[in-house]
């Protein structure tokens, strides 16, 4: 009976098995549940950085009197102070804006182009603010931007 009682102190292997196929089960379904929410925050956290960025924008137009041109780098003028041909320009320069080049949260820069002034789309949105979402790719239906189309409603 003693023989029988010591050899019976661990586990069996089947039981061990057991536990861990419960065990690989449940991380299955957590990950199962949790995988859309994380998709989710993605987005909002994007959502969030496009509102920021265009008040970083809304900024710089405050102080310079106009948006960041290409010729003064996009976005980059609100990280980096732009070579002004005009030193009045220059010394309204009240940055930087952001810290660093906005990126969302699939590592892509976002996307920056000015309205031309008296057109209908200047009239709906000074500036186009676009991250290509998550497939990175321009002008597919995830795109997350600071305007809609009044044609598709998006």
């Amino acid at each position: 009976m003693r023989n029988r009682a010591r050899a019976r102190r661990g586990f069996t292997l089947v039981e061990i098995l057991l536990v861990l196929g419960i065990i690989v089960m449940m991380a299955g379904v957590a990950a199962f549940v949790m995988w859309p929410q994380a998709k989710g925050a993605k987005i909002d956290v994007t959502k969030v950085l496009i509102a920021s960025v265009s008040d970083a924008i809304e900024a710089y137009n405050a102080n310079i009197g106009h948006y960041p041109s290409d010729e003064e780098g996009g976005l980059t003028a609100l990280t980096v102070k732009p070579s002004f041909s005009d030193e009045t320009l220059a010394e309204k320069w009240r940055g930087p804006y952001v810290k660093q080049d906005p990126k969302d949260p699939w590592n892509n820069k976002l996307n920056y182009q000015v309205a031309q002034p008296g057109t209908p789309e200047a009239d709906q949105t000074p500036f186009k603010l676009w991250s290509n979402g998550p497939d990175g790719v321009d002008g597919t239906d995830d795109d997350i931007r600071n305007w809609s189309d009044q044609t598709t409603g998006k």
